[in-house]
C-alpha cells in the first residue's frame, strides 16, 4: 500500500467518524465511541472519544484519530497522545494531499 492509499483508507473512515460525531451532537452527548481511522482497511478498533477533543482532530485535514499503535511511521507522526487514542498528522506529501483533497470539512 503506498503513501496516498494509506491516506485513501484513513480519509474512508473519517468519513464514517463524521457520521458518527454529527450523531452524537444531535444528542448533546460530550463524548462517544469512534472508528479508529488507521490505514488497516479490517481495523474495527473502537475508541472513545470527548466530542471536543474530536472537534480538535478535524481541525486539520491532514489529522486523524488512531488508536494507540497503529500509526504509520513513514507517513504520519502521533501530535497528541491519549490513554486510549492518538491524533497523527501526515507527514509524507502525498498522504497530505490526498488527505486534505478528501477532506468532508473543506469549503
Amino acid at each position: 500500500m503506498d503513501d496516498a492509499d494509506i491516506a485513501r483508507t484513513e480519509a474512508a473512515f473519517r468519513e464514517v467518524n463524521e457520521a458518527i460525531a454529527k450523531t452524537a451532537a444531535r444528542f448533546d452527548a460530550e463524548e462517544t465511541d469512534f472508528i479508529c481511522e488507521c490505514a488497516d482497511p479490517g481495523c474495527a478498533d473502537r475508541m472513545t472519544v470527548e466530542l471536543e477533543d474530536y472537534e480538535e482532530v478535524r481541525s486539520e485535514p491532514t489529522r486523524f484519530l488512531l488508536a494507540p499503535g497503529h500509526h504509520e511511521p513513514a507517513v504520519e507522526q502521533i501530535v497528541a497522545r491519549e490513554d486510549d487514542f492518538e491524533i497523527v498528522d501526515k507527514v509524507a506529501p502525498d498522504a497530505a494531499t490526498v488527505a486534505r483533497a478528501l477532506n468532508p470539512r473543506a469549503a
